[in-house]
């Protein structure tokens, strides 16, 4: 149980393991049951409750001092909004979590089932792939596109150049899916 408060520094969430390690830092021996009913000096037992809703993504549940209710004191919850460091933490995590989730879905095929996949199942050739990347308007982009496709050794679905070239044939999200599923048997 961690309903335990230390009045003197108003540290929460004690256990009884942490008042044991306060009375040896105090140089004291202390014997305390695992019951802990508040009846030491320095420290009281409070009632538990849930923190209050709230979003987490801008705000956070701090304990404040316990109050009496009814008589028992009872743990009591402030919800303040988070600091720039909290904030950056959170959309750093955000950012780690669509990463991990993009790294997780990507499906990595080698060209040669790329073409063998696109072939099969859409009777697209090299030759339809190379028409299309030469209809890329922008000089740069297409040059890109280009190198991207033709320096590849593997082909990653969720690549740029993938992604303009399923648009340009006109595959869509779930044709182009079924192709790098079916690539992976080949």
């Amino acid at each position: 149980m961690n309903n335990i408060r230390n009045t003197e520094t108003g540290e929460f969430g004690l256990s009884v393991g942490d008042m044991r390690s306060w009375f040896a830092q105090e140089g004291r021996v202390a014997m305390i049951a695992d019951e802990f009913e508040g009846v030491l000096e320095h420290f009281e037992s409070y009632s538990a409750t849930v923190q209050p809703e709230h979003d987490a993504t801008t705000h956070k549940a701090v304990q404040i001092a316990p109050k009496k209710v009814g008589g028992v004191l009872t743990q009591k919850w402030q919800i303040v909004a988070l600091n720039g460091d909290e904030l950056a933490q959170i959309d750093a995590q955000r950012v780690a979590d669509e990463k991990a989730a993009a790294d997780a879905a990507r499906i990595t095929i080698t060209k040669r089932q790329a073409l063998l996949a696109l072939f099969d199942l859409r009777g697209i050739k090299d030759s339809d792939i190379d028409a299309q990347i030469d209809q890329v308007p922008d000089e740069t982009q297409r040059y890109r596109a280009r190198v991207d496709w033709q320096g590849a050794a593997s082909i990653e679905s969720d690549s740029p150049t993938v992604q303009m070239l399923a648009a340009s044939l006109d595959l869509s999200a779930s044709n182009l899916q079924a192709l790098f599923d079916y690539a992976k048997t080949l």
